[in-house]
C-alpha cells in the first residue's frame, strides 16, 4: 500500500498567459505600433521557437488541460503573436509534471511513452508526446468520522458536501473539495471552526483507494454584534452600513457564510464605497457568539463619463457622443442624481445610401438624441431596502417606420428583499408625437403608428403602471459564465389612469449559464422571452407603435436585423416612381406586433484569454395578434457563428447568421383602394444579394430581408 496524504498536493505551474490587445478594432492601429516597436527592442534569441505542440494517448484528459498546466507552450497563428521559445530544461520538467497532473486526477501507473523534439521550419521545432495512460485507481470505501455527536440534520448536510463517491476514479482535486465542502456545509449551520483531515490509502497494484475523512465541528456559533469600521473623514454614517448589513445579518440567527456574502453584495450595492470587506470577528466561546466586522472605504462621489457609441446595421447606422455625470451622495443621506446626454446623427439604411442619394433604398437621415435625468431617494419611508426612484427624459429617434419626439415621466419605489432580487413597481406617462410614412390613409395609419387619424403624424399618450420584477444570479452580468437570470415585466395602461390606450402587457425573461472544464473554457446559454400585449378593446391594431413587440438585431434573433423580424407594411418611397407601372416604388417597414417569441442556444469557447467563439441557435416570430401554440409552426430559426475579443468593458462581438428554411415570415401588408389586404411576401434566400434570385413580391416591394446577417456589438447577446 502507498500512503498519500490527502492535505498535501503536488506543486503545479501553470502556464503565463499575455493578453493579445490586438484583437480589438478600435486599438488595432496602437497596438500593431507598440507591437514593432517592441520588436525592435527586444533582445535578439537563438533558441528555436516552438511551432507545433501534440500530445497523443489522451483519453482521460484532454491535450487542453495538459497544455494548461505545462510551462512549454507553441506561438499562436496571429500576427504578432508572442513567440514561445523552446527550453530543453523546461521540457524535461514538463514530461515530468505531466506525469504527476495524470497521479492527480487517478492514474498513477502513467507515464510518458515517447516524447520527441523535430525542426520545424526555419527556424522552430514540434514538440510530440506520446502518453501511456495506465488504469485509473478507484474508490473502493469511503468513511466519514466526527459527526456522531451532531444532531441529524448537521450530519445529512455534512455528508451532502462530498463530492467523492464510491466507485469513481479517485481523483486529488475531488477529494480536496470534498473536505473542503464538508467544512462549508458545517460553516453553515454555524459550526464556525469546523475542520476536515483526511487520508486515501491507495493500493498500486488493486488500483483502488481507501479514504477516510477526519471531522471536528467544534461549537455551534451564532451571530452577535455588528461592527462597522468606517474612515476617520468619511462621510458616509456608519449607522447606514449597519443598517444594510443588518439586513443580512440577524443578530442571534446561526452563522454561515452566505449571510456575510450576502451582507457584502449589500454595502457594495450602496454604490459610493471602492472596497467592502464583511468578515467575521474574534469567536467569543463562552457565548459561542461571532461579531460581524464591516470595513469600508469611500469611492469618490462624483463621477463624469465622456465618450461615444456606433451603430452599424444593415438597415440602421448611427453615431453618438455620450455623456454621463453623477452624484451618489448628493445633499447627503445617499441621494443619487444622474444627469444622462447622448447626440448623434442617424442614417437609414446606410451612410453611403444618404451620402450616394440612393431613392430606391429610401435614404433619410437625421439628429438623434437622448437627455434623461434620474434621482434616487434611498431609505424611503425609512426602510433600508426599499429605494424611491424618480426620471425624466426626452428622445429624439429614427426608425425606419416612423420618427418620434419622445418624452417620458416615471416614478416608483424599488424594493430589494435580497441583494440579487429586485421588485420596481412604478407609474409611467409618455407622450411620443410620431411622424409616419407618407400613407395619408385611414385605414394604414392605426398600423403604422396605432393612431386613430388619418395623417402622417399623430401624438400618442400613454399612462400606465409598472412592475419590474428581477432575479439576477450571474457571476458577471457583463460576460456571464454561470448562473440564471429571471425577469418578468408587467404594464396596465389607460382605463382609469386615462391615456390614449388600454392594453394588457407581459414580457417574461429567462437565462442559464452553465460552463465546464477547469477555467470555465465552455459556456453553454440559452434564453427564452414569450411577450403578449392584449389591447382591452379585443382589436389587434388598437395598440401604438411604440409598446408593440419587434425582435432581430444583435440582442434577439440574429437572423434578421434589427427590428425586421416583425409583421411589415407597404410604404411609398418619396421621389421614386416603378418604371414598369409608373408608380412609386414601396418599401416595407416594420410596424410591430402583440405576440413575441425569441430564444437562442449558444456555446462560447475560449480560445485564448482575449478570444472566445461562439455557435449559436436563435428562433423567434412576431404576430400581430396574440402567439399561441398554433404560431409555434411557423416560428424562424437562425444558425450562425460569432467571435469575441474580451475588454474591459465587455465582449466586442461580430455575429454572422443565417436563416433556416423552416417556418412562416410575419404578414405583409398593403393599403388597396383604401382597404388593409395582406400581400404575398416570399423569403429572400439570398446571402447580402448574393448566391440566390432575390424574391420579387405581387407589387414589387423592394425592401427584402436577407438570409444573411451581420451583427457588431458590445456585450454578450444575453
Amino acid at each position: 500500500m502507498a500512503r498519500v496524504r490527502a492535505d498535501r498536493r503536488g506543486a503545479e505551474l501553470r502556464r503565463a498567459r499575455v493578453p493579445l490587445a490586438w484583437g480589438a478594432f478600435v486599438w488595432l492601429g496602437v497596438a500593431v505600433q507598440g507591437g514593432l516597436a517592441g520588436c525592435a527592442h527586444e533582445e535578439q534569441r537563438h533558441e528555436p521557437v516552438v511551432r507545433d505542440l501534440t500530445i497523443e494517448g489522451t483519453d482521460a484528459l484532454s491535450p487542453r488541460q495538459i497544455k494548461k498546466k505545462i510551462l512549454t507552450s507553441k506561438t499562436g497563428w496571429w500576427p504578432f503573436a508572442h513567440k514561445e521559445y523552446f527550453d530543453p530544461v523546461t521540457w524535461e520538467a514538463d514530461l515530468k509534471r505531466i506525469v504527476r497532473l495524470y497521479m492527480a486526477h487517478g492514474f498513477y501507473q502513467a507515464r510518458v511513452a515517447r516524447a520527441s523534439v523535430t525542426p520545424k521550419g526555419r527556424d522552430g521545432v514540434a514538440l510530440e508526446v506520446k502518453v501511456e495512460e495506465g488504469q485509473p485507481t478507484k474508490v473502493a470505501s469511503l468513511q466519514v468520522a466526527g459527526l456522531d455527536d451532531l444532531p441529524a440534520g448537521d450530519q445529512a448536510a455534512a455528508r451532502d458536501g462530498l463530492s467523492v463517491r464510491v466507485g469513481q476514479t479517485f481523483d486529488e482535486g475531488n477529494w480536496n473539495a470534498s473536505k473542503s465542502g464538508v467544512v462549508s456545509k458545517l460553516r453553515g449551520r454555524g459550526y464556525f471552526r469546523a475542520e476536515a483531515a483526511g487520508e486515501a490509502l491507495v493500493g498500486e497494484n488493486t488500483h483502488q483507494a481507501k479514504l477516510t475523512i477526519v471531522v471536528h465541528p467544534g461549537l455551534q456559533y451564532r451571530f452577535g454584534e455588528i461592527q462597522v469600521k468606517v474612515p476617520p473623514d468619511g462621510q458616509i454614517p456608519a449607522v447606514l452600513v449597519w443598517d444594510q448589513t443588518r439586513l443580512a445579518v440577524q443578530t442571534g440567527a446561526l452563522f454561515n457564510d452566505d449571510a456575510l456574502d450576502e451582507a457584502q453584495r449589500r454595502v457594495f450595492g450602496m454604490g459610493v464605497f471602492s472596497t467592502v470587506r464583511v468578515v467575521p470577528g474574534t469567536p467569543d466561546d463562552t457565548t459561542a457568539r461571532i461579531p460581524v466586522v464591516v470595513t469600508v472605504r469611500e469611492a469618490p462621489f462624483r463621477t463624469l463619463r465622456a465618450g461615444g457609441g456606433l451603430k452599424i446595421d444593415q438597415i440602421h447606422q448611427e453615431a453618438r457622443l455620450i455623456g454621463e455625470w453623477s452624484h451618489r451622495n448628493f445633499h447627503g443621506g445617499l441621494r443619487k442624481l444622474t444627469v444622462h446626454a447622448e447626440a448623434g446623427w442617424a442614417f437609414l439604411p446606410s451612410i453611403w445610401a444618404v451620402a450616394s442619394d440612393d431613392l430606391p433604398k429610401a435614404p433619410r437621415n437625421g439628429p438623434v438624441a437622448d437627455l434623461s435625468v434620474s434621482f434616487e431617494q434611498p431609505r424611503f419611508v425609512g426602510h433600508p431596502s426599499l429605494r424611491e426612484h424618480s426620471s425624466i427624459e426626452l428622445q429624439r429617434t429614427i426608425e425606419q417606420s416612423y420618427d418620434n419626439l419622445a418624452g417620458r415621466f416615471g416614478t416608483g419605489v424599488i424594493w430589494q428583499p435580497r441583494a440579487r432580487v429586485s421588485i420596481f413597481p412604478s407609474y409611467r406617462l409618455e407622450g411620443d408625437y410620431l411622424n409616419g410614412a407618407p400613407i395619408n390613409s385611414a385605414a394604414t395609419a392605426p398600423l403604422t403608428l396605432g393612431c386613430h387619424t388619418s395623417s402622417d403624424s399623430c401624438l400618442v399618450w400613454l399612462s400606465y403602471l409598472e412592475q419590474t420584477v428581477t432575479w439576477d444570479h450571474r457571476d458577471k452580468p457583463l460576460e456571464p459564465r454561470q448562473g440564471f437570470y429571471a425577469a418578468l415585466s408587467l404594464q396596465e395602461g389607460g382605463g382609469p389612469l386615462q391615456g390614449n390606450f388600454s392594453y394588457l402587457r407581459v414580457l417574461p425573461d429567462v437565462r442559464a449559464y452553465v460552463s465546464f472544464f477547469d477555467d470555465k473554457a465552455l459556456t453553454l446559454s440559452a434564453r427564452l422571452r414569450v411577450g403578449e400585449l392584449w389591447p382591452t378593446s379585443g382589436i389587434a391594431e388598437d395598440s401604438a407603435v411604440v409598446i408593440r413587440f419587434y425582435g432581430g438585431g444583435a440582442n434577439s434573433m440574429r437572423g434578421f436585423s434589427e427590428r425586421r423580424l416583425s409583421p411589415l407594411l407597404e410604404a411609398p418611397v418619396p421621389g421614386t416612381l416603378d418604371p414598369a407601372t409608373n408608380q412609386p416604388v414601396v418599401q416595407a417597414v416594420p410596424i410591430g406586433g402583440n405576440g413575441l417569441l425569441d430564444g437562442s442556444f449558444e456555446a462560447r469557447y475560449s480560445l485564448t484569454d482575449s478570444f472566445r467563439l461562439a455557435g449559436f441557435v436563435d428562433f423567434g416570430q412576431v404576430t400581430s395578434g396574440l402567439i399561441g401554440p398554433s404560431d409555434l409552426p411557423s416560428t424562424l430559426w437562425a444558425a450562425g457563428v460569432g467571435i469575441r475579443y474580451i475588454t474591459s468593458v465587455g465582449p466586442i462581438r461580430l455575429d454572422l447568421a443565417r436563416r433556416l428554411p423552416f417556418g412562416t415570415l410575419p404578414p405583409l401588408y398593403g393599403a388597396r383602394n383604401g382597404n388593409i389586404v395582406q400581400l404575398d411576401n416570399p423569403p429572400d434566400w439570398s446571402c447580402f444579394g448574393l448566391f440566390a434570385p432575390r424574391p420579387a413580391t405581387q407589387d414589387m416591394t423592394v425592401t427584402t430581408d436577407s438570409a444573411c446577417v451581420l451583427q457588431i456589438s458590445i456585450g454578450e447577446a444575453f
